[in-house]
Order: structure tokens, then sequence, then C-alpha cells
């Protein structure tokens, strides 16, 4: 057994080693912390089973600088006075699992700041088939998350040292833990909320993701119908105006390379009287008069030869007067060449004119060249195939549609049914968590309605009722503080600490059936005090068996209830302001108990009192 510690230490130790020097931590720092983690390991491997997020490292993270924080199983609390810091624990928790991440929570003077942590899944089976289906590795059944996030905004995530999305680190995050904070008293008075909690309790999310399913489909194919049954003269003048687009193009017919062969060809015919003209007189100088050169060349050469026979020194001019000769006769037939080659025809020259007028209107009405006209057409026989192919599968689509109908209503109804069968024990379940939680008499009373409209999917009893992707029912909490009471919506008449009592009641009876998240809960002991708020501790702290826990309070009696005790201060030194986390040892805790009860000047009836509330936690 103490081998199996040693060796449990030992990877804890090289685990933080790593970590606190990949990121520069204070030597002094790390030993405090690593020997306080030893203590909390000895206590973790006795007493609890596996833990879930067994580790939170934080770097520059606003008021932090540094913290390396090494949480159990169990019941974690965070105390602090007001400003110290408390809520950014759980707010590196939120970004780590996919959270918001704002350079505005970076920690002035640093370039970026960063979180990681380790997460012990042995208890989640889920999230390790997520990691397998998304292909991120993993050797043990151990997760690391990495998030960084630099001053310019980027956020550079790591799951078990892969690059990941945000939005694979959210989906993720939400199989690890559930963050519940203030604000979630506002969500369980939404309508929305309330069914789903219904359906989570009932086990019923599979059969409703098939509704939704159903659903979608459902949708899709009504709004092609739609598409289809649209004004008939409106589609008629769409198919008349796509069937002149595409016998436009065809009757064009145009070819590759078409216009700039015209282009040349206008050219010439409309010079063609001026070439003909010039081609002529150059024949004319060359060959075809009395005073040609061609024909009076032979003497020139003759009287040349005459001259370099008494002259030798002449044979180079007699040598450029005979390449002169060569060159002439080649100009001349190449002159005849054109000169015959010239047409001119006025006819030729305006149906030229006349086919570019018409690829200049073409590319006009449907593109810069041939390319993009030839596309217009091909998109335009494409929409009109895919039109008259949906005029022809209009009756099936209708067939599918009753067929799809019938299928959603069927589930739709089976779905209702089972919530219904699902209320008396929920109901039941929450008046006795309620009793537990110091509200004797109270109770939660679930209401289901069925919306009727004369376009409604489903008929029953004569009438057609709306479904939508989560069924047919609508749903609300009524609830009834006090005995002989009228129930009343609970949006409408309950206060924030009965909203918070109500909310931990809901989560305790969710609680008994499955472990696989983290909850993590911020001042949810808003409005409470007294007998009721050691009401709450003890549910949270039977909560606990069956969870990690994680919170925030500001009340004596919960933190008395917690496995674990973490306290945040703040202190200036050199002009900066630091956040900093400590777990708390039995007298440190009393201590701090008594200033959660009295201030800051501790009495002696306050230390007396956190000491009974301990002694009682204990029991």
């Amino acid at each position: 057994m103490n081998r199996f510690y040693r060796g449990k230490f030992r990877k804890s130790q090289e685990n933080h080693l790593g970590w606190c020097k990949k990121n520069d931590l204070k030597k002094k720092n790390y030993c405090n912390h690593l020997y306080s983690s030893y203590i909390k390991a000895i206590i973790c491997l006795v007493f609890f089973e596996v833990n879930m997020l067994r580790t939170l490292n934080i770097r520059d993270f606003a008021l932090i600088e540094e913290a390396c924080i090494d949480f159990q199983k169990g019941m974690t609390v965070i105390t602090g006075e007001t400003g110290a810091g408390k809520s950014l624990i759980l707010d590196a928790i939120s970004s780590l699992l996919g959270g918001k991440s704002s350079p505005m929570e970076i920690r002035t003077g640093a370039p970026r700041y960063v979180l990681e942590g380790v997460f012990d899944l042995s208890k989640n089976p889920v999230a390790l088939e997520w990691l397998e289906e998304k292909g991120f590795s993993f050797e043990s059944k151990e997760l690391t998350l990495h998030r960084e996030c630099s001053r310019d905004g980027k956020s550079r995530i790591l799951i078990n040292q892969s690059l990941a999305s945000s939005t694979s680190l959210r989906g993720l995050g939400e199989l690890l833990a559930e963050v519940h904070n203030q604000n979630d008293q506002i969500l369980l008075l939404d309508r929305g909320e309330q069914l789903d909690i219904i359906d989570s309790y009932a086990g019923l999310v599979p059969l409703r993701n098939e509704v939704k399913e159903c659903f979608l489909t459902y949708r899709s194919l009504k709004k092609r119908l739609e598409e289809l049954r649209k004004n008939e003269e409106e589609k008629s003048k769409r198919i008349e105006f796509l069937t002149f687009q595409i016998r436009e193009i065809k009757e064009a017919d145009l070819k590759e390379g078409e216009e700039e062969g015209l282009i040349q060809e206008e050219n010439l015919l409309a010079h063609g009287e001026l070439l003909a003209e010039n081609y002529e007189i150059l024949s004319s100088y060359l060959a075809d008069s009395e005073s040609a050169i061609l024909p009076s060349f032979p003497r020139f050469l003759s009287a040349a030869e005459k001259i370099k026979s008494i002259q030798p020194d002449f044979s180079k001019t007699l040598d450029s007067l005979q390449e002169i000769y060569i060159q002439l006769k080649e100009i001349n037939s190449s002159v005849l060449d054109e000169k015959e080659e010239i047409f001119f025809s006025p006819d030729r020259l305006q149906f030229v004119q006349s086919r570019l007028d018409l690829i200049s209107k073409m590319k006009k009405k449907y593109g810069s060249d041939l390319a993009a006209i030839l596309d217009c057409k091909n998109k335009a026989e494409q929409e009109l195939e895919a039109m008259e192919e949906n005029s022809k599968n209009k009756e099936s689509m209708e067939a599918e549609i009753e067929k799809v109908t019938s299928r959603l209503a069927s589930l739709s109804i089976q779905l209702s049914k089972a919530r219904r069968e699902s209320l008396i024990r929920f109901e039941s379940s929450l008046k006795s968590e309620l009793e537990q939680l110091g509200m004797p008499g109270a109770a939660v009373q679930v209401v289901l309605r069925w919306e009727p409209s004369p376009e409604g999917e489903v008929s029953a009893s004569g009438k057609s009722y709306i479904v939508s992707e989560s069924g047919l029912d609508q749903l609300e909490f009524y609830f009834s503080p006090n005995p002989g009471e009228k129930p009343r919506p609970l949006r409408k008449i309950a206060s924030g600490g009965e909203v918070s009592r109500v909310m931990l009641a809901i989560r305790s009876i969710l609680g008994r059936q499955a472990n696989l998240r983290v909850l993590i809960f911020d001042e949810i002991d808003s409005g409470l005090g007294g007998e009721i708020a050691m009401d709450v501790a003890r549910k949270l702290r039977n909560l606990a068996e069956n969870h990690q826990l994680i919170l925030i309070t500001h009340l004596q009696q919960i933190a008395s209830a917690a496995n674990d005790h973490l306290k945040v201060t703040k202190s200036v030194e050199g002009g900066r302001t630091f956040s900093k986390t400590e777990f708390l040892s039995l007298e440190e805790r009393t201590l701090e108990l008594a200033r959660m009860i009295s201030g800051q000047k501790v009495s002696k009836g306050a230390l007396e009192h956190a000491k009974e509330l301990l002694k009682k936690q204990a029991v």
C-alpha cells in the first residue's frame, strides 16, 4: 500500500513540477503547494473514489498571477472577502471547459493567460466515448485540457496535447461539468428549461431526440412542399424565362475564340478597298508598269558586272545589287499573294459586324466571356430540370409528409404519455427534498397541456394540436410555498431563496441518476440563512456523495459542510494586486468560519460557533 501511495505521489510530483517549470512558477510556491497536495492526496486515496477535476493550474488570469489547485472528490467550498477573486476560480474553470475567452482577463503586463486542467474520466464513459469518436488520443483515462488566450484575442486549445477548436472544447466541457450560477435561478423559471428537467429526470432524452429528429424532417419536407406550391403563374413565368435564356444561348452558337477572329476579320473588311488600292500600287512599281523596277534590274546587274571586270574592288557593290534583286523578287511574290487574298464584300462585313454585336449583347446579359455565358446556360438548365422534377415529385412528397406526420404524432404522444407517468414520482420526490431544505408543506406541481390549432399536426378528440421539436407538451412548474395555498406559476411568485432551494432540490433528484459530471455552483446560497442554510448545507453534503462539488459561498453553514475549504485572498505587493488561493487546515477553517460569522474582528463567541459548526458536520 505504501508503495502504491509513493507511486501516486511521485507521479503527482512529476506532473506538478513539469507544469510549474513550464510556467515559471516560484519554487517556494511550488513546494508549499506540493506539500498540501500530498496531504490531501492521502485523504483522497483513503476515503474517496476516483476524482473528476483533479488539478487546475492558472497563470496570469486577471488578479491571479499563479495558482496550482488540487481538487478532491466530494465538496470543495471557496470563500473569501468580497472582491478577493473567488469568482475568478470558477471563471477559469468555465473558460477551460469552453466558455468565453477574452483578452480582458489577461493580467496586466502579461502577454497571455494560461489555464490547464487534469480530469479523471474513470467514471465518465460518455466523455471517453466522445474523445474516441473525435479522434483525440488517450492512453489512460486521464484527460488534460489546456487553453491560452493572447492579447490579440487568439486562443490556443489543446485536448490531450492535440490542437482543438473552441467548439470541440465546448462540446467536451458539457460532458465534464455543469456550471450553475445565479443566472440559473432565472433559467429555472424558463418553461423550456423546466421541460428539460422533466425529460432528464424521466430518462426521456433519447425519445425526445427522436421526436426532434422526426420534427426537423417534417419541417424540412413541409418547407420544400410549400416551395413547390408557390404561385403557379410565378412558376410558369420562371420556366418561360429560363427556357428563353437557354434557347437564346443555344441559338447564338458561340465558339471558343470566335470573337477575336471576327474582330481581325472586321478590321480587314473595313479597310479592304484601301488595302487593294495600295497593293496594286506596289505591284505596279515592282513589275507591272513600263517604269517598274524588276524588268529593268537585269540591265543594272549587267552594267555592274562590266564595271567589276575592269574594277575588281566593285565586287561588293555587285553583290549588294544581286541581293537587292533577289529580295525585290521575293517582295513582289509576297505582294502578289497578298493581293490575291484581299477580299472585300459589304455583305460579309455586315455579317461579321452583326455577329460581333450579338456576342457583345450576350456578354452583357449572361457573362463576361464564353465560359460565363455557358455556365449561365448550364445553371438555367439545372434549375429548369429541378423545377420540372419537383413538379413530378409533388405527389410523392405529399405522401412522404403524411408518413412522417404519422410517425411524429405517434412519437409525440408516446413522449407526452411517458412525461405524465413520471410526474407523480417527480412531484413526490421534489416535495420530500423541499421538506429537507426547510420548506415543509411546499409543493411543486407540473402542469402539462397541448396547444390546440387548426393547423396542428396531431389530432385527438376532434381537435388538432401543435407539435414542436420538443413534442406536444407545453410545460410549466407551479409552486405553492405553504400548505393550503393555490399553486401558481413558479416564475411569478417564488422569491430568490425559494428558487435557490427548488433548484437545489431538483439537482439532488437528478444527481441520483448519474455521477458523470462535476457540479459547480456560484453562490447558490443567495437569499438563505439560519436553519435553512443548514438544511441546504446538509443537502449539498449528501449530493457530494455522488458528485464532485465546487462552490462559492458566503454562508458559514455551507462552508462548514465541505470536505475541502479553499480560501481566496487579495493583497497588494509592490504596487500590484494579487489574488492567491490556499487550502485551509482545520484550525484555519475554524478562523475563516469565525470571520464569516463576525467579520474581521473575530470574537470568542464566533470561534466557538465555528467549532460547533465543524463538529456538527463531522458527525
